[in-house]
């Protein structure tokens, strides 16, 4: 899959918060599913604005997923191995 196909598939958010002063953060959730044990996605990447860009956060997950290159320390993910176990976008991030 190219990076522009991977791209569309994405769903991306934006989280803001308080913690003393503004706080946002990107998220893209990947591959969406929908079977008999459950529905949702398999992947979620979460990283700080102050930390990268949603391009960066991008290329993370697509190296991650792809190239099985370990994320840096400063994203967040979320990973569901089971259909069972997959995941919709909550109200807040709390993961």
């Amino acid at each position: 899959m190219t990076q522009k196909e991977f791209k569309e598939q994405c769903d991306f958010h934006e989280y803001t918060g308080w913690n003393g002063r503004r706080i946002k953060h990107n998220v893209i959730y990947f591959e969406y599913k929908q079977t008999d044990e459950g529905r949702g996605f398999k992947y979620a990447v979460a990283l700080n604005i102050e930390d990268g860009t949603k391009a960066e956060l991008i290329k993370h997950l697509y190296n991650w997923i792809y190239k099985s290159i370990n994320l840096p320390w400063y994203v967040r993910y979320k990973f569901a191995e089971t259909d069972a176990q997959r995941f919709r976008p909550a109200l807040s991030l709390n993961w």
